[in-house]
């Protein structure tokens, strides 16, 4: 039988929201503990969907039900387990390098689906570091150091050489990496450090006063640096860079989008305050304007300095469909107990807001419109709600 399949008998079942769980006489799958997840494959022909142990028994959940007694295959997904033990055992390494040549201890550890993380006991570590790091990390990886993983009764561990005490009793799973680490773990992991293939640590983010450094390992380090490449040949297409000239370029059209965005500031105050003149020359009790090309940053800045003069502004931007309504608070008139019961009423929009200042979102232009006619028709007449 190969070591990832096994023949087996259901033996209980139990249900909940999530689906059917099922124990197994003899279990081949990883459970999920120590920041590790649980295997994935099949009982039978049912995909195993989670694997979680429960008052010390591994429960299986499927999406249908077996029966107890059922004789089963059972197969473990070998990519899965792989890539999850390439992660895993890239954990031990770092913690081992980052503890016994750098002194920062390791906090906790998890793997995602996309990448693996630790949080680390320092808030200094920078890229500079982190590239050093790496180039460790890959020499122990050349080197192809063996990795044994045994079990042995608790008063035969070496305490002087345990990366962490355990509080577990019996016999306890050691995993050991040749000169480098002697730990108690449950988890699943390669038998060679060459087996990891490469480890890239793609992000660092400080927490609680520490580290977090998120890493990829084997055929995810692959891919990320995969993705990067493309990544970085588009910016290559677009800007007619190379590696060594496009951060320059890459800042370079930064700097250049802040002057722009500053320009079209400076021009949309003076768009604004021309369009402010304009409404304010009709001598209405309700001003509106309506946007039909601005951006709603300048529609909602326009209406914003009509509402200072002491009316009601009304305004509308056709590019988000949306519609405004605003005063300084000298009106007796809450906007957004208005502005929800009309829209109410018409059967059109989604809107509300508070005594001052109100908005809607319409599903098309033409009941943007329908709402505009309307809102400022009942403003103007004072049909408002009690």
């Amino acid at each position: 039988m190969e070591p990832y399949t096994a023949s087996t008998v259901v033996t209980s079942i139990k249900e909940d929201g999530n689906g059917h769980w099922h124990t197994l006489e003899n279990s081949p799958f990883y459970a999920e503990g120590g920041g590790q997840p649980a295997d994935r494959g099949w009982i039978g022909t049912l995909p195993v969907l989670d694997v979680q142990i429960k008052d010390g028994e591994v429960w299986h959940l499927l999406s249908e039900s077996l029966p107890t007694g059922k004789a089963v295959e059972v197969r473990i997904d070998e990519d899965v387990r792989r890539d999850h033990s390439i992660q895993h055992t890239a954990q031990h390494v770092i913690t081992a390098i980052l503890e016994d040549r750098h002194g920062i201890r390791t906090l906790s550890f998890g793997i995602g689906e996309t990448d693996s993380s630790i949080e680390i006991e320092t808030a200094t570590m920078d890229w500079a570091h982190v590239e050093a790091l790496e180039q460790e990390m890959q020499q122990l990886i050349f080197e192809n150091r063996p990795i044994r993983v045994y079990e042995i009764p608790k008063e035969e561990v070496d305490r002087a050489r345990l990366r962490k005490e355990t509080d577990r009793t019996g016999m306890i799973r050691i995993v050991e990496i040749e000169g480098l680490d002697y730990n108690a773990c449950g988890g699943t992991h390669v038998e060679t450090t060459g087996q990891l293939g490469t480890i890239h640590v793609t992000a660092m983010k400080k927490v609680r006063g520490n580290l977090r450094l998120t890493y990829v390992a084997g055929n995810r380090a692959i891919k990320a640096t995969q993705q990067a490449r493309a990544a970085l040949r588009t910016i290559h297409h677009t800007f007619s860079t190379t590696n060594e000239s496009v951060a320059a370029r890459v800042i370079e059209e930064h700097t250049i989008r802040l002057e722009r965005e500053k320009e079209i500031k400076t021009l949309e105050e003076r768009i604004a305050k021309a369009k402010v003149e304009a409404v304010l020359k009709e001598d209405n009790y309700v001003a509106l304007h309506v946007g039909r090309t601005e951006a709603e940053t300048l529609t909602t800045a326009i209406i914003e300095r009509i509402a200072a003069t002491g009316r009601i502004a009304v305004g509308a931007n056709y590019g988000t469909q949306k519609l405004f309504v605003m005063h300084d608070g000298t009106q007796d008139i809450a906007v957004g107990t208005f502005l929800k019961a009309a829209l109410q009423e018409m059967q059109i929009g989604r809107g509300g807001g508070n005594h001052k200042q109100a908005q809607a979102r319409f599903t098309s232009v033409a009941e943007l419109e329908k709402g505009i006619e309307e809102i400022v028709k009942r403003l103007q007449e004072g049909v408002l709600p009690c």
